[in-house]
């Protein structure tokens, strides 16, 4: 953690980590960085966006606003229209920015722009506004970011960089694991249905010759043949049911030791 920060606000810190690492939902994660530091640093708004690499824009998934100021939430920000964001990406260093158009509609003064990241691969996008409201009557911000609040800022996106890589690896494997159960659970029902045919063909058959209905030797001689045929079949379906189980262990395996050597790779880099 940055020594410069004073010892109140590494406590701070603390408790706003340990807060946000408690969850495992994007959403709530995101909200609560925005509102944490939208209230700790008194700013008029805070957004955050999920940033995927090489992605030409972004969207404010969470944002902590204070009226009257225009809220953003849902809006898609164009990089190549916003060169501090692209900047804070790049470098994962935090960015000022002072300078806006007259007609902004957002009425902005100054911004603080900070990138989360984890294992230095950028993840998010985190802007502090300060708005005109807030402005003295020679055209500045009252209070103008500071080297605390800067690092403040910038200790709580590393925190969140990492929150929100684990959180994404969660909501991943756990769609997998719940595509994985939904493919299990067709593939149950339908090998029931196959093992179910040809075994009540079997009884059916093997019933009819126990009851004397055939009509002559030639016809239980046929009731036979018929069941062994579908005895047959049920062996067939049995086996491939076996080899798929087989197969789908084996595959597994693979992959979890792709995993754990991939893991083992990044963890001696």
């Amino acid at each position: 953690m940055n020594q410069q920060i004073s010892a109140q606000s590494q406590k701070l810190l603390l408790q706003i980590g340990r807060k946000i690492r408690r969850t495992l939902d994007l959403d709530s994660i995101w909200q609560q960085t925005v509102n944490s530091l939208g209230e700790t640093l008194g700013v008029s708004r805070c957004i955050i966006c999920p940033y995927e690499s090489s992605s030409l824009q972004v969207k404010v998934a969470a944002e902590y606003c204070q009226e009257p100021f225009l809220p953003m939430l849902g809006m898609e920000i164009s990089l190549t229209a916003a060169p501090h964001f692209i900047q804070a990406l790049a470098t994962l260093e935090p960015v000022v920015v002072e300078s806006f158009a007259a007609n902004d509609a957002f009425g902005p003064q100054s911004l603080l722009v900070v990138a989360t990241a984890y294992q230095e691969q950028a993840n998010g996008i985190i802007s502090l506004h300060q708005c005109k409201g807030r402005s003295s009557r020679k055209g500045k911000t009252d209070r103008p970011w500071t080297k605390s609040q800067i690092d403040f800022a910038q200790e709580l996106a590393d925190q969140v960089g990492s929150a929100i890589a684990l959180a994404t690896l969660y909501q991943e494997r756990s769609k997998r694991v719940q595509g994985l159960s939904q493919l299990k659970k067709q593939f149950l029902l339908k090998a029931s249905h196959e093992l179910r045919t040809p075994l009540n063909h079997i009884i059916g058959y093997l019933q009819l010759t126990i009851d004397d209905q055939a009509d002559d030797p030639i016809e239980e001689r046929d009731f036979i043949q018929e069941a062994h045929r579908s005895a047959i079949h049920l062996s067939k379906v049995i086996s491939n049911i076996l080899d798929y189980i087989e197969l789908s262990e084996a595959c597994q395996t693979h992959a979890e030791l792709t995993a754990f050597r991939s893991q083992e790779k990044s963890g001696n880099q």
